[in-house]
């Protein structure tokens, strides 16, 4: 009998052990969704769960030394996921259809170049452009890589699957309808709502469950040299790939959170607006993590003057001594419906995300001050 172990936090043994009974038992569903925090692991359980499905070992799978087992990780094996890309690169030639000798880059050239990061670290929350998408294109690119009539067994995982356009889904969902035999398919998303419900209908969905913080720090500390801070793993909300954003860089942005904050409160803006400017807010998921930490920083405001404790208490106590007159409860409270606002203004990209931070300073204390 073929053993399975799929190898992952203990704060997610639970999903694993769910999975690893349909291996066992021979009932695994042809496609499946892994739903959860961005960075919490779903991409290197997709990838356990590729290795198990196509592993050649007769006792123990995945045996981690297979042919199919190692391309899994190989970054070449391009054929075996869908990652997005941007516009001009999902357009790009097909290997096939590239000259001998040419030095033009192919839509698998950018396909492995994002491969290549990903696999340097599974968590990572910004490894692709935020222009990336997975196109109508590259989800009819699939159907060629079934052509052959033989036993082998095929896995494709299509990382990110929530950033697919309507067109892309529509056509993911014929192909679902009618799944080729020996085939799986295993989508990541950080919010499955955001799938046709008519997708999620046709596979088996799985939460991956937030980690421990002891588990956050043991993991982030192998893919990046920072120090994971107390603050760190409060801002992490127990996942690895935000752990590591933000102990890259809360260096970085955590002054200019003081600064917005305070200077808001004050309602000096002309100096706060040199220094958002100067920073790098062109990317949206730049600025939502922005918010993220304000947002962290007047909940510690609230359960400071509430008596609570808080999460981030060398910002916050910063923030405190700083200042001569604090918000109010009210104003505060206030002020975080504000930075959600905010938020949701710059993720549904209607608005530069310069252009809403610079409005939020003006507003957030805005008949409190």
């Amino acid at each position: 009998m073929i053993e399975y172990e799929l190898k992952g936090p203990l704060s997610q043994e639970q999903t694993r052990s769910r999975l690893t009974l349909s291996l066992k038992e021979n009932k695994f569903p042809q496609a499946v969704i892994i739903d959860g925090l961005p960075g919490v692991g779903k991409k290197a359980l997709a990838m356990e769960l590729a290795k198990a499905l196509t592993c050649t070992d007769s006792t123990q799978r995945p045996c981690g030394h297979c042919f199919y087992c190692k391309m899994v990780e190989d970054p070449g094996a391009v054929k075996q996921w869908l990652i997005p890309l941007e516009s001009k690169e999902a357009k790009a030639k097909s290997a096939s259809e590239v000259k001998e000798g040419s030095t033009a880059k192919t839509v698998d050239d950018y396909t492995q170049f994002y491969l290549e990061k990903l696999k340097e670290n599974p968590y990572s929350i910004n490894y692709l452009s935020k222009a990336a998408e997975i196109s109508v294109d590259l989800v009819r690119s699939l159907k060629g890589r079934f052509g052959l009539k033989n036993n082998e067994i095929r896995c494709v995982i299509i990382a990110e699957a929530d950033t697919m356009n309507e067109s892309a889904s529509n056509a993911l969902l014929k192909i679902l309808e009618e799944v080729p035999s020996n085939t799986y398919f295993i989508l990541t998303t950080h919010s499955k709502e955001h799938l046709l419900q008519t997708i999620r209908s046709r596979c088996l969905s799985v939460h991956l469950n937030t980690l421990s913080s002891k588990e956050v720090k043991a993991i982030a500390s192998q893919y990046t040299p920072e120090g994971i801070s107390k603050e760190v793993l409060g801002l992490s909300l127990g996942s690895v790939g935000r752990a590591i954003y933000f102990a890259e860089i809360l260096p970085k942005i955590q002054d200019l959170a003081l600064e917005f904050l305070k200077e808001s409160w004050l309602q000096n803006h002309s100096n706060l607006f040199f220094s958002l400017e100067s920073a790098d807010f062109k990317e949206a998921s730049n600025a939502i993590l922005f918010l993220e930490l304000l947002g962290f920083l007047v909940n510690d405001l609230i359960r400071y003057i509430s008596e609570s404790p808080i999460r981030l208490s060398s910002l916050t106590l910063a923030f405190v001594e700083d200042l001569a007159t604090l918000p109010s409860l009210e104003a505060l409270s206030v002020a975080l419906e504000a930075i959600h606002e905010a938020s949701f203004k710059i993720s549904t990209r209607r608005t530069g995300p310069l252009m809403v931070l610079q409005a939020l300073s003006i507003s957030i204390f805005d008949g409190y001050r």
